[in-house]
């Protein structure tokens, strides 16, 4: 809810300036609730330093396809972080490694859209599919989350950033034109999860087997 209020704020307040403070914010709230979710178990080492790996792993896969428009990993990596470890991490490393990847690619108005939107897309991915191995269930997820939330999340920044106004007209003309870009990263990252799903989650399970730091109550 806090992070709703400041994507609202930075819509019909700030009009689009001040990103840079919005995406901190944003931040800065993931890492806390994230850190609030943790604060009795007493996250160890291993797993900071994996959540660590994962965030660095989605910025690096994200800069690495830099020269293909929408062909990124990130979501991928996302979802995947969600699975391995629940949905406080897939939020935090969905919000984090857009912030971050965005040094590269360009901070502006929509950065806190982006951090959000794939921060859910990792959430819920730890919602629905903690553990699982059954691949297809979760392309079809990455699939759709990435065209129904992360599109419908940051085509909002371009509905108020571009337009004056936002009639039923304007809204369904912004909708329409993202909706290629979005249909392209929706299919590339149900591909890169039937790549790098069961090799990754795999070995996070592997690591879990000889530090024993993923709750298996959550």
């Amino acid at each position: 809810m806090v992070i709703l209020g400041l994507l609202w704020y930075e819509i019909f307040v700030l009009r689009g300036r001040e990103y840079y403070v919005v995406s901190l914010a944003v931040a800065v709230i993931s890492l806390i609730g994230f850190l609030l979710s943790f604060e009795k178990s007493r996250p160890s080492v291993a797993l900071l330093t994996m959540i660590a790996s994962l965030c660095a792993l989605a910025v690096a896969c994200r800069i690495a396809f830099f020269f293909l428009p929408q062909v990124k990993p990130i979501a991928a990596i996302v979802i995947i972080s969600g699975v391995a470890l629940g949905p406080e991490v897939g939020f935090v490393t969905g919000a984090m490694s857009t912030f971050v990847s965005n040094f590269y690619f360009g901070q502006g108005a929509w950065t806190p859209f982006q951090m959000f939107a794939l921060g859910l897309i990792g959430f819920f991915a730890g919602v629905f599919f903690r553990g699982t191995h059954k691949r297809i269930p979760l392309m079809i997820y990455g699939f759709f989350s990435v065209v129904i939330l992360y599109g419908g999340i940051v085509d909002i920044n371009t509905i108020f950033f571009t337009s004056q106004e936002t009639t039923p007209q304007i809204v369904a003309g912004v909708y329409a034109a993202g909706l290629p870009l979005n249909l392209v990263f929706g299919s590339v990252t149900a591909i890169f999860l039937f790549l790098l799903h069961r090799p990754i989650l795999t070995k996070i399970e592997r690591l879990d087997r000889k530090y024993q730091w993923i709750d298996k109550e959550d």
